[in-house]
């Protein structure tokens, strides 16, 4: 994953998600959700962190994705990060 020093670059709302120009590697919880993740609905109590790789999200209040930008050389935003 294009995780630098082990930081995210990216924080997005789980309804703003850019699957197409973000890779996102966890998904944060504010407050107690259940947003389908990858197809599947997860319960995530408030504050709870889930490291998993997001193809598919659902628009869920209170919910947020972690992650980096995708590189152009890569775009599949494996090897880095561009700014």
């Amino acid at each position: 994953m294009p995780l630098q020093n082990g930081l995210h670059s990216i924080i997005h709302t789980a309804g703003a998600a850019d699957l197409a120009n973000y890779t996102y590697t966890e998904v944060y919880a504010g407050a107690a959700a259940t947003p389908t993740i990858n197809g599947t609905a997860v319960v995530m109590a408030a504050g709870s962190l889930l490291p998993v790789l997001v193809t598919s999200i659902s628009a869920t209040a209170n919910v947020f994705v972690l992650g980096d930008k995708k590189t152009t050389s890569d775009p599949d935003g494996i090897t880095g990060v561009t700014y």
